[in-house]
């Protein structure tokens, strides 16, 4: 019997802003989340792995917050 794999092929995108531009990095941060269009949604939403690692390259070059695909 052959045991399962640990990755998955479905991820969400979630990029971490600071909540004020003058507070420290231990501050808290507000969580967005990101759909497959690379556009903000109100829900976190799955999609395939190679289009979840393709938005957050492009919102990396943003530089908007810390981009974290989960």
């Amino acid at each position: 019997m052959a045991s399962a794999s640990l990755c998955c092929p479905i991820r969400r995108v979630v990029v971490l802003v600071p909540s004020g531009s003058s507070k420290p990095a231990a501050s808290a941060r507000l969580s967005l989340h990101f759909g497959s269009r690379g556009r903000a949604v109100q829900k976190p939403r799955l999609m395939p792995l190679r289009t979840a690692q393709a938005v957050a390259r492009q919102l990396q070059a943003r530089h908007i917050g810390l981009v974290a695909v989960l």
